[in-house]
This record gives C-alpha cells, sequence and structure tokens, in this order.
C-alpha cells in the first residue's frame, strides 16, 4: 500500500508518521485514517522499531475529522459518512494506545477537536511555541469525541476538563504545557531537532519495559489495587527473563549507576 495523505519514515530505530494534508491543516478523512491503520501495522510488525513520532505538515498538528465533503442537509447519509470516519478514528485511537513503544506528538501548530484527542492519546507530548489547542466540539454542534472522555480529564483534571468542553476555551502553547497536556515547549527553530532527539532517545530505550509500562498505566484505572500490584508483579518476573534485566543489574550491583537511557526533554 502506498500512502497518499501520510508520510511514513524510519529513521533508525524511530519511526515518523506525518500527516500530509496540509491544505486542509491536517484534517483526517475516511482514506487517510485507514492509510494511519496500515501505517501503524506495519510499524508494530517490525521489531528493529522502538518509537513513533506522530506530527502534522505545514502549519498544521491536526484539525480532527474533515467535515468538508458532507451532505449536512441529508441527514441520513451524513450520520453514514459520520458513523464510518468515526469507526476508523476509533480504531486508530485504540492502536494508538495499544502499540508496545512510546508514541509521541510532536504538535507543530494548531491541535482541534480530533487533534486534541490524538495528542492527548499519545504517552508524551511536545509542541512548539506557535502551537494552540482547542476542543472545538461544542462550537461546531456535536459532542465531544476523539477519545476526550477517555483521556481529557485524566490528564487535566474534571475541573479544567469541563472548561475546555463548557466555555471554547483555546490554549497556547504554555497553557498546555501548565495543563499537562504537553511535557514540554521548544522554540520554533529548536521545535524539530528537539522532537527528533526526544524520539531517538526514546527509540533507543528498553522497549518492552516502555511497552509494560504504558499497559500498566493505561489499564490501572480500571483495576482494583490488588489487580494492579498483581498485573505489577507479572511483569517484573517476565521482564527478569529478559537479558537486558540481567544487564542493568549487574551494572547496578557492580556500582555502574548511569544516566544513559535518561531522555534530554
Amino acid at each position: 500500500m502506498t500512502f497518499d495523505n501520510i508520510i511514513l519514515d524510519v529513521d533508525g530505530r524511530l519511526a515518523t508518521i506525518t500527516f500530509n494534508r496540509p491544505d486542509v491543516k491536517n484534517s483526517l478523512d475516511t482514506a487517510t485514517l485507514k492509510e494511519l491503520h496500515e501505517a501503524l501495522g506495519r510499524i508494530e510488525d517490525r521489531r528493529d522499531v522502538g518509537a513513533l513520532i506522530l506530527t502534522g505538515s505545514g502549519d498544521s498538528f491536526c484539525a480532527g475529522v474533515n467535515l468538508k465533503g458532507y451532505d449536512f442537509d441529508d441527514r441520513a447519509a451524513f450520520r453514514a459518512g459520520f458513523r464510518d470516519v468515526a469507526m476508523w478514528w476509533h480504531q486508530m485511537l485504540h492502536r494508538v494506545h495499544r502499540i508496545r513503544m512510546p508514541v509521541l506528538a510532536a504538535v507543530n501548530g494548531i491541535a482541534v477537536g480530533g487533534g486534541l484527542g490524538l495528542t492527548l492519546a499519545a504517552d508524551m507530548a511536545v509542541c512548539s511555541e506557535k502551537a494552540q489547542f482547542y476542543a472545538s466540539w461544542m462550537s461546531n454542534g456535536v459532542a465531544n469525541d476523539g477519545g476526550s472522555s477517555y483521556s481529557l480529564a485524566r490528564i487535566v483534571g474534571f475541573r479544567r476538563a469541563m472548561e475546555l468542553l463548557l466555555t471554547n476555551r483555546t490554549l497556547d502553547a504554555h497553557e498546555a504545557l501548565e495543563w499537562g497536556i504537553v511535557n514540554r515547549v521548544y522554540e520554533e527553530n529548536l521545535f524539530d531537532e528537539k522532537s527528533r532527539q526526544i524520539g531517538r532517545e526514546l527509540a533507543n530505550g528498553p522497549t518492552h519495559l516502555q511497552a509494560m509500562a504504558k499497559e500498566s498505566l493505561h489499564d490501572g484505572w480500571r483495576r482494583s489495587l490488588e489487580e494492579a500490584t498483581e498485573h505489577e508483579c507479572m511483569n517484573i518476573l517476565e521482564s527478569l527473563d529478559d537479558p537486558y534485566a540481567a544487564e542493568r543489574l549487574a551494572a547496578f550491583r557492580d556500582g555502574e549507576r548511569t544516566n544513559s537511557l535518561q531522555v534530554s526533554l
């Protein structure tokens, strides 16, 4: 499958998916979502890839679902079309949440509606100073979507989540940092370099342990304390079977503690 609406690049252990529809602010239609689904599948199948960056081309990260082309006056057709695009969008979000490697959202511009949801779905996010974050659903006359009911309050807290949804407030980059939507803000001239540096350092880390941490935090919300701690124990026992554990534990025993795995945010 060749891609018309996204760019998939693999450089060493780092994969990058770029939404490549700058003429529509990288809003995503069904065709683009199918391409994303295929690209994520390819990355999942590669054992030589350790991390994924999601970013946008031009001056936008992602403006959510592309509503152009729908006939709003034909309610039945619009409902059918939206149901189809929502299904593909949700499948894409599920894969971002579940892919067994770190996912970094590199937000280069506006993140609107589903674009905000996709930022929240990533494991970490950084943005340029020109980034803006806007929930947008109510102003468009539709209920909130994009996985926001799962992720938004978990990340920013209930009161701030309701403020974003009810007031149509737009957050600039530094407000998004204060609210916990992104981990860091970078000057525009440093943004690409820093994003790729973080991505490479994540990719060179212990992917199997990163995947365990990711899965345990997502599922930990739904587990009791007893279930969560039992699952942690099972993960520890599984991780001890990996040669990486023997190497790192021996280094710790011999006093060779190192920060070589620290990511330079």
